[in-house]
């Protein structure tokens, strides 16, 4: 009996212990996880940045020939001057590359269209460790958490006892919990 209480606390304090150091990187991937999951939709277009448009009419380049002064002097009626970067011509339009987005000019009529990306600050640093493309290190410290979170799902197996345990409406939890991932796999695959 006695044996079995110390199994016992040892599993819980476990997994407490390992809860709360888990809290911090559960937040971030839960919250980076519901941005990912709808960044084709809406607002999140992007999940690492918001994207605003304006129209304007712009002047045509004389002789329709672009220059980088033709350009600038674009990019300075807009305001947009310190975000400059490069620009490409096509047939019938210019493309001027921001550091903050871009603007599209129609070299038949006149017509622009500036895109602007804002970062999604908080969020982009999320993504940014959900993603793992900050590497080196914190490619260790990822999978310490996604082995702690194995820990965690293992030894909450084992937290309480009785009508709510493992052996009774624990099992019955748990089958689901491991079903409906499954009949997810089968359906969409």
């Amino acid at each position: 009996m006695i044996q079995r209480k110390t199994l016992r606390h040892w599993n819980n304090a476990l997994h407490r212990d390992i809860g709360y150091l888990a809290v911090g990187m559960t937040i971030i991937y839960a919250i980076s996880g519901i941005v990912m999951n709808h960044f084709k939709s809406g607002d999140f277009a992007h999940p690492d940045y918001s994207k605003t448009f304006e129209s304007y009419t712009v002047s045509l380049p004389a002789d329709n020939v672009v220059t980088k002064d033709y350009v600038m002097s674009i990019v300075n009626n807009i305001g947009e001057e310190d975000h400059y970067k490069s620009y490409i011509t096509g047939t019938g339009y210019v493309n001027i590359y921001l550091t903050n987005g871009s603007l599209y000019i129609d070299l038949k009529t006149g017509e622009a269209e500036l895109q602007k990306k804002t970062p999604r600050y908080v969020i982009k640093e999320f993504n940014l460790m959900h993603y793992n493309n900050i590497k080196k290190l914190f490619t260790w410290f990822s999978d310490l958490y996604a082995v702690a979170l194995i820990i965690l799902a293992i030894t909450g197996l084992f937290v309480l006892r009785g009508k709510n345990g493992i052996l009774k409406r624990g099992a019955w939890l748990t089958a689901i919990g491991i079903l409906l991932p499954a009949l997810f796999l089968l359906f969409y695959t």
